[in-house]
């Protein structure tokens, strides 16, 4: 994931075990009045085991992971591909050119030598070999103030040559690090303001003026005292960027009404810092397992549509392979694409069970999901309720890649498990886990392994995904009215 749910709580995790060995059978409960249930073809555990396993063995081949622009990359696309097609499925390899960043070095040091986290914001600027030793210097003042968006901010902040010390929110990255070096900051630290780490990227590599990363809310308060009391600290943060070339793969179902077609997606590379299990291999799995399924008898009957699968690439780099998917459709096959359903991080060790809210803003686009969204994320909700969970709506951050598909306004919904973000106490009364601890301590990390990853978000998720996406694959937006009513 860029960095970036449930009713009644009835089954155990023993259950939930027993149900993935025995293979996913999931039946649709949106099924019109009337009409038969639907069964959607079992998600088989093995396989889905099968695909992680071999996407962790390529990434251990290959340096640690499967980012975009790597061989490792490139040999997840070959094996996705080459069972795709065994499959009967028409695929296609979308190229296009990003550019490649990975982080060299991170830290910070206080003068008392301790060493809390910092996270080097994607395309940022580096600070000199050895670091930058400076004072950091807080924008204090209101909230809006605070967030160091805008020039006025400054006044009266001695900024030249320091670290700024600026709170997360009210602007992007880009504008932080601009507004800033203006005021002739040598670097800009971004304390977040709600729990766990802050990731974060610039939207525009190009812009990069001064280095910039972002720290935890509690060693932001850390940096404010460093500021106060007129002390130094020293700050790293170094990072490689360079062109290459990377590419979606499309697989498009070889029957169904191409006048109506469902796109599902979920990004099939990783961060360079590691293998990208849950963020985002689960995902992808059980994307793949799904077409597999699917392959087996869709488009016998008449009312069937057309099924499209978006393996996503450079979603890490900016949400780029789904973005330039929606890019290259033309008007018309934008006017066919009936809805967009969205994987994302299912497989989190400390899981939530979001669905996407259809009725958040995005905070990149500032548009709401098209019409129609809300009754995918009533189905997906469903879903979950009719495994006896409850589900919640989850964050429309812009951090994956239902954005681009958002911002075409094309009907949208989504499964998210949870990153960097800490559980609240209230979640874990809703779905177990750990309160005040990440839903994935491994996110974007060298342990975000086959070994970290939670089986029961997989198949809690992996079920409210098949379900939904059988009942789609032969109804159309709005044919669940009656089901609802």
């Amino acid at each position: 994931m860029l960095h970036r749910i449930q009713r009644k709580r009835a089954m155990t995790a023993g259950a939930v075990g027993v149900l993935f060995l025995a293979q996913l059978v999931i039946s649709s409960s949106s099924a019109a009045a009337g009409e038969s249930e639907v069964t959607p073809p079992p998600l088989s555990q093995d396989r889905i085991e099968k695909h992680l396993t071999r996407f962790e063995r390529i990434a251990d081949a290959h340096g640690g992971d499967r980012a975009s622009g790597t061989q490792g990359y490139a040999e997840s696309v070959d094996y996705t591909e080459k069972l795709l097609k065994k499959a009967g499925y028409s695929t296609q390899r979308q190229q296009f050119p990003f550019r490649y960043t990975r982080t060299l070095e991170e830290k910070l040091v206080l003068r008392d030598g301790s060493t809390p986290g910092v996270v080097v914001s994607g395309y940022s600027q580096s600070t000199p070999r050895g670091g930058l030793t400076a004072r950091p210097t807080a924008v204090g003042g209101d909230t809006e103030r605070r967030q160091g968006c805008r020039a006025g901010a400054y006044d009266g902040v001695p900024a030249g040559g320091r670290i700024a010390l600026v709170d997360a929110g009210g602007c992007s990255m880009d504008d932080k690090q601009r507004v800033a070096a203006d005021a002739g900051a040598a670097a800009v630290i971004v304390a977040n303001t709600g729990p766990g780490e802050l990731h974060t990227w610039l939207a525009d590599p190009e812009a990069a003026r001064i280095p910039i990363g972002g720290v935890t809310q509690e060693t932001g308060r850390l940096l404010a005292a460093e500021a106060r009391a007129g002390r130094t600290v020293q700050l790293t943060l170094r990072s490689l960027t360079e062109r290459r070339t990377t590419e979606n793969l499309i697989a498009v179902s070889p029957r169904g009404n191409p006048e109506h077609t469902v796109v599902s997606g979920a990004h099939l590379d990783s961060v360079p810092e590691g293998p990208g299990i849950n963020d985002n291999g689960v995902a992808a799995a059980v994307l793949l397992e799904s077409a597999l399924a699917a392959a087996k008898d869709h488009g016998t009957r008449a009312e069937d549509n057309r099924l499209v699968f978006g393996f996503w690439g450079a979603e890490e780099f900016g949400l780029l392979g789904s973005q330039h998917y929606v890019d290259s459709l033309t008007q018309e096959e934008r006017e066919r694409t009936g809805l967009y359903l969205n994987l994302e991080m299912i497989g989190s060790p400390n899981y939530g069970l979001f669905t996407l809210d259809s009725k958040a803003t995005d905070p990149v686009t500032g548009q709401r999901p098209a019409p129609g969204s809300d009754e995918i994320e009533r189905e997906l909700t469903d879903a979950f309720a009719a495994q006896g969970r409850t589900s919640l709506p989850g964050p429309a951050d812009g951090r994956s890649d239902y954005v681009a598909f958002l911002g075409a306004g094309i009907p949208t919904g989504g499964l998210y498990g949870g990153s960097f973000e800490a559980k609240t106490p209230e979640q874990a009364a809703l779905w177990g886990g750990t309160a005040g601890r990440p839903y994935d301590p491994c996110y974007h990390l060298t342990c975000d392994r086959t070994a970290q990853y939670s089986r029961e978000a997989a198949t809690l998720h992996g079920q409210a995904f098949q379900t939904v996406l059988t009942h789609y694959s032969r109804h159309r937006l709005g044919e669940a009215a009656a089901h609802h009513g």
